[in-house]
């Protein structure tokens, strides 16, 4: 059985790791990512407005005195509305693959925390190896998330792109675009220091046992030898 003290440390770090899990499960599961509002010009120079509020898979839209268009834009699929394949496609899929494999590490991690905490593995992938290497991939793999989804929203241009393909008129001029990031991209930032303090937990309990060790075997190192002998 382990000692009490890893079993507290590595609770811990099976706390910090679920932690982990729920902000991802939920920036992957809410659709507050980004609200934009995008300003409008027919061919008469006739000014409104289109608003967007989109996650990472659906969204719904609205506009205000933008000419030439009809009536009300529906609910969306966000990778439905990007329909050419280009960077603001191919990075909003980036995204939502690095959080899955965000949320694989970081399920890897919690389960061999977990499992240290109620016994005493080899020094293997099932020990505080396995907790760095599957801790650092899901922050690794977070922190491209939180670059690459403003990368992808303030250069090039995301929401409008959206906004272009749901008006479908090509009459209509696009510019000005004003994008609020919502909670659901912000979670992402508790969820990347969840795994580091699953490993700083880790590597704090490593580093006293080994001191421990050491304290132990100094007394017999440091015996005389005549006494060693006797």
């Amino acid at each position: 059985m382990p000692t009490t003290r890893k079993t507290v440390m590595f609770l811990g770090g099976s706390l910090a790791n679920s932690g982990s899990l729920i902000m991802i499960c939920a920036v992957l599961a809410t659709k507050e990512w980004v609200s934009s509002v995008t300003t409008c010009k027919g061919s008469a120079n006739q000014t409104g407005s289109v608003t967007l509020e989109y996650g990472l898979f659906e969204g719904k839209g609205s506009h205000i005195f933008c000419p030439n268009i009809g009536g009300d834009i529906l609910p969306f699929k966000v990778l439905e509305s990007l329909k050419h394949v280009g960077p603001s496609k191919s990075l909003h899929i980036t995204v939502i693959t690095c959080l899955c494999l965000g949320l694989l590490g970081s399920i890897c991690s919690f389960g061999i925390t977990l499992y240290n905490s109620f016994s005493n593995p080899y020094e293997t992938y099932l020990g505080p190896i396995g907790v760095y290497v599957c801790s650092s991939v899901s922050a690794i793999f977070i922190f491209f998330s939180i670059v690459l989804f403003v990368v992808n929203t303030e250069v090039y241009n995301l929401s409008v792109e959206m906004a272009q393909n749901k008006i479908g008129n090509t009459i209509v001029i696009l510019s000005d675009t004003n994008n609020s990031i919502g909670y659901s991209y912000y979670l992402m930032i508790p969820a990347f220091f969840c795994n580091l303090f699953a490993i700083i937990i880790v590597y704090v309990y490593q580093h006293a046992n080994y001191t421990q060790r050491k304290e132990q075997q100094r007394p017999t190192e440091d015996a005389p030898k005549d006494v060693m002998m006797y």
